[in-house]
């Protein structure tokens, strides 16, 4: 007996294929489960009786089912693939929020001339500067009083002195530990090109696992020509 599930539905990006999984178990699990009500699916999970199966949906309507179907263990896909896709889940969400905010706060954002100012090369760069050593380096943020330096700068500070180089705060309580990372345009990965890279990894992940059938059986296949 075999019980279908529609477990992920995240198209791949290039043909549109998406995945869904099933759960099968052999004749003897249901027996065992039976006799072993008391018990939860891990047992039967590490005794092999319980598996999930995994295969590909096209956008035409065809599946490779019945011919590279992939099978993962009941701990495989709590241990990688759900989170996977709760991540993805997530991500997706969180995607169509920020796009939904986006256009109320251009609905209802005023239109005056300095909102819209775009800012010159050199404003730019002088904001990536270092306060300090004016390079565009990597930098942090102090804890108390929120002036941001580059790392080095920092180092060399605070071998001289105990003090903030701007504003004489204290830094005597301070640990590397509590210094926030100050995260520019370079630094930050858009939540699509996020998304795409995760799913990427899972459908990867999904292709090294072992076929219901041996591959001997088949001519070989490349999922991109059908």
């Amino acid at each position: 007996m075999v019980s279908f599930g529609r477990a992920s539905d995240f198209p791949r990006e290039y043909d549109g294929t998406c995945l869904q999984m099933r759960m099968s178990y052999s004749p003897a699990a249901h027996l065992f489960l039976f006799f072993v009500q008391w018990t939860d699916c891990n047992l039967a999970g590490a005794l092999g009786l319980l598996r999930i199966l995994i295969y590909k949906v096209y956008v035409d309507g065809t599946t490779t089912m019945s011919t590279l179907e992939r099978k993962a263990s009941i701990r495989e896909f709590y241990a990688i693939i759900y989170p996977s896709l709760v991540q993805l889940q997530e991500s997706v969400a969180d995607t169509e929020d920020k796009k939904q905010k986006a256009v109320c706060m251009e609905r209802y954002r005023k239109r005056d001339d300095e909102e819209h100012r775009q800012p010159s090369d050199i404003d730019i760069e002088r904001e990536e500067e270092c306060g300090i050593c004016m390079e565009m380096n990597s930098k942090i943020v102090l804890p108390d009083c929120n002036h941001v330096m580059c790392l080095t700068c920092y180092h060399e500070w605070r071998t001289r002195s105990q003090s903030c180089p701007f504003c004489r705060n204290s830094l005597k309580r301070v640990n590397s530990g509590d210094l926030w990372v100050f995260t520019d345009n370079r630094d930050v990965v858009d939540m699509a090109t996020a998304t795409r890279e995760n799913l990427r990894r899972l459908f990867m992940y999904i292709d090294k696992l072992p076929l219901v059938i041996p591959d001997f059986l088949f001519d070989t296949y490349d999922s991109h020509l059908r």
